[in-house]
Parts: C-alpha cells; sequence; structure tokens
C-alpha cells in the first residue's frame, strides 16, 4: 500500500507523520508498513528528514510516497532536525515518531490524535511497548519501570508532570509556530513540554496509541545516555546536585529490585548489573561536569 491514497485529492492533509531518519534497516520497514495499514478517514502524510542515510531508507521511503527532507549528517541535532520536520509538514496536526517505533496496531493514528480535538491539548503522547520484532531485548531496567530512579527525574515530574517523548507524539503546528524546539542535541521534548507549560498548555497521554519501542544498552552506551540526560535536565532547570548523588546511591529500594532481577536470571550483561550505580554517577557527571553532549 502507499501512502499516495490516503493525500486529499488536492494535496491537502489533515496529519503529518514526521520521522527522524538515518540507515532505518528493517524496523523501519515495519514503521512504513504499519503507517500505510492505519484505518482512519483523516488524510495523512508520511515525511522523513534523513541525515545521510546509505542503507536503501530513502529509496524505500520514496517506493510508499513519502516525502524525504535531506539534511547533512554533521549538522543533525534533534531539536533543529524536529524544526525541519515541522517546516516542512503540510497537516494541521504532526505527530513524531522514533525511526525504531512501530504503531502497535491500526488505529494508532486516530487513538494518537484524538486527544487534540480538545481545544486546550496542545500535544498527545502515546506509550512505547516492547517490541516482539526486535533482535535485542528491553533492558531489563527499563522494562521493570525503574530506568528513571533518580533525583533529576523527579525533579522534573513535579514541576511538569508525565514526561513529552517524540518517540511517539502529536503535537499541533499551529503551537509549533509560537514556540519552536530550537538548536537542542538531545532532549527536545522534554524542553519543548517546558515551553508548553510556560504557555499554559496541556499535553495528554492516551492509553490507546501505543508503539513497539524499546531499548538495550552496551557499558558504554547507558554511560553516554545517563551523562546526556544529567546535562539535558540540568539545562532544563533540573541539575542533579552531590546530596541528590548520595542519596540515590544510598537508597535500598533499588538494591532490592537489583536483587529480584539478578536472582530471576534477568540481569546478564554488564549495563544491566551495573546500571544502579552507573546511573546516579554518571547523570552527576553529565550535571556537574557536562559542557557538550556525546554524540
Amino acid at each position: 500500500m502507499s501512502l499516495k491514497n490516503n493525500i486529499n485529492v488536492n494535496g491537502v492533509c489533515d496529519v503529518t507523520v514526521a520521522v527522524l531518519t538515518r540507515n532505518g534497516g528493517q524496523v523501519l520497514r515495519r514503521l512504513v508498513t504499519a503507517v500505510c495499514n492505519q484505518q482512519t478517514d483523516r488524510h495523512f502524510e508520511l515525511l522523513a528528514v534523513d541525515s545521510g542515510s546509505a542503507d536503501g531508507t530513502r529509496a524505500l521511503l520514496a517506493e510508499k510516497g513519502a516525502a524525504v527532507v535531506t539534511i547533512p549528517s554533521e549538522d543533525f541535532n534533534f531539536g533543529a532536525a524536529r524544526d525541519v520536520a515541522f517546516e516542512h509538514a503540510r497537516g494541521a496536526i504532526v505527530v513524531s515518531l522514533s525511526q525504531d517505533a512501530v504503531p502497535a496496531h491500526d488505529r494508532w493514528l486516530d487513538n494518537l490524535v484524538a486527544p487534540l480535538e480538545d481545544a486546550a491539548v496542545a500535544a498527545s503522547c502515546g506509550r512505547s511497548i516492547p517490541d516482539p520484532g526486535r533482535e535485542t531485548p528491553q533492558f531489563p531496567w527499563e522494562r521493570n519501570g525503574y530506568f528513571y530512579f533518580t533525583r533529576e527525574m523527579g525533579k522534573f515530574s513535579e514541576r511538569y508532570g508525565k514526561g513529552l517523548s517524540n518517540a511517539n507524539s502529536a503535537i499541533r503546528r499551529a503551537v509549533w509556530e509560537r514556540l519552536r524546539f530550537g538548536n537542542q542535541a538531545i532532549g527536545e521534548d522534554f524542553s519543548f513540554q517546558t515551553k508548553l507549560a510556560a504557555a499554559n498548555l496541556r499535553v495528554a497521554f492516551p492509553d490507546d496509541a501505543p508503539v513497539l519501542h524499546h531499548h538495550d544498552y552496551t557499558l558504554r552506551s547507558l554511560v553516554k545516555r545517563c551523562r546526556n540526560e544529567g546535562l539535558g535536565l540540568r539545562a532544563l532547570g533540573c541539575a542533579y546536585s552531590e546530596l541528590d548523588l548520595l542519596l540515590d546511591l544510598m537508597s535500598p529500594r533499588k538494591y532490592l529490585v537489583w536483587l529480584r532481577e539478578l536472582a530471576a536470571g534477568r540481569l546478564v550483561t554488564p549495563a544491566a548489573v551495573a546500571f544502579p550505580v552507573v546511573r546516579p554517577v554518571a547523570v552527576y557527571a553529565g550535571s556537574r561536569f557536562g559542557r557538550r553532549f556525546a554524540p
């Protein structure tokens, strides 16, 4: 099925599904198929902002009728790339997907966009659930819901509520025109959420619009992510202090979870075993000493 069938004969669409791509591989092919198979009366387009794919990603997108905008890979950052996607979008609502986030069912689009029928809602964010089609399993600390146990995330939640994620979100284009993402290496979704809060605009979190999307980590990639998150949250006013580090390291609950997961045989990689210590230390390093985001 081609997306061309979902565009109004006058070239008008209600929704743009925007994906940032680079060498998306087979998971992106599944994403495109799932988007094409949506059961909806809305006219929608698929738009990709590609930063240097060399694996046939752009050919796949063109074959399915998607619009593709290319940007230099060396210029990529998430905030600027999202702004490029919104600039080229024709829909009044822009849906953002990670290139490895596959809509879980054929009513995903309607369910994700439905909360925006309320004029008080500026953005909608669906859940991510484990992807059974992925080669690597879900990181155990993501699966058990304890990945964000550190205190900087608690500070963010107290101020802004549940975090917006552009892995699976829908935003009114008119709202983006007022606020934009800006030049943001990572964490452009959390930063945008702070702008929404300052403008007294709401974010909805529907349960019935999930995507298949999970992560796994090597020790190196885990340290990089946590360090970058510490730096990003500091920029949003949620710094991670020495006291935060000490309290998180001493908190017993995560070690009880660690013992349970270890006894069940679910902690089998260095990243999973070391996580309760690696996360607070890496977050602190990013928050206290970080000057730029690690690529």
